[in-house]
C-alpha cells in the first residue's frame, strides 16, 4: 500500500524534441542508431541454449551458433 505503481494520472507530461547532430566520420552524416536493439539478440539466444543444456557442462563462447557448431559443442563438453 505505500508504494502503489503510478497510473496516468501519476506520470508528468513529457515533451519530446530531436536534435540532429550528423556525423562527421562518412559523407552521409549517418549513424548506426537503429541496430542498438538486434545486437544483443544472438548472444542472448546462445545464452538460453547453454542454459538449456546447463547439465552437459556447455560453454557457449560463439555466435552464430550453426546446429553442426553446437553438436560439435556438446560433443567437446562430454
Amino acid at each position: 500500500m505505500d508504494y502503489l505503481l503510478p497510473t496516468a494520472t501519476d506520470v508528468p507530461r513529457v515533451e519530446t524534441a530531436h536534435r540532429e547532430t550528423p556525423s562527421p566520420l562518412n559523407p552521409m552524416g549517418a549513424k548506426g542508431v537503429g541496430e542498438a536493439g538486434a545486437i544483443p539478440t544472438g548472444a542472448l539466444f546462445a545464452q538460453a541454449v547453454e542454459d538449456a543444456l546447463g547439465r552437459t557442462g556447455l560453454e557457449i563462447c560463439e555466435i552464430p551458433l550453426s546446429p553442426s557448431r553446437l553438436f560439435e559443442l556438446i560433443e567437446e563438453a562430454r
